[in-house]
């Protein structure tokens, strides 16, 4: 993860860990999303709103709420596309074993390695 997602995309992935109990490749194959925020071409000059990208398989429900509860901007994103979300490898180790548990991102070529 890079750039302006690589924030973003940190925070899920750990709190999928932390708060939600997954193992890293639970983490890093659940759905993102990405507040893309309107930023200027040129000093003092906005080309449009915020909105927020969100990978199709967050849920049509989640989706549609996200747009009529709360009328965010939303932009669905899948395919090839979801390379936006960023891409990561994660190694945990199992601090009372020592034995280590990795996970790789779907979204692109990659893998985790260890010793």
């Amino acid at each position: 993860m890079g750039g302006f997602m690589q924030p973003q995309g940190h925070v899920q992935v750990l709190s999928n860990m932390l708060l939600h109990g997954m193992n890293p490749q639970e983490a890093l194959d659940a759905p993102r999303f990405s507040i893309d925020v309107d930023r200027p071409t040129k000093p003092g000059r906005s080309d449009g709103g915020s909105s927020v990208l969100v990978e199709k398989d967050l849920g049509a429900d989640v989706i549609a709420a996200l747009r009529e509860k709360f009328g965010h901007n939303i932009q669905e994103v899948e395919g090839f596309k979801r390379t936006t979300f960023g891409r990561g490898q994660i190694i945990l180790r199992d601090p009372k074993t020592g034995v280590l548990c990795a996970g790789s991102d779907g979204r692109a070529d990659g893998c985790a390695m260890g010793w």
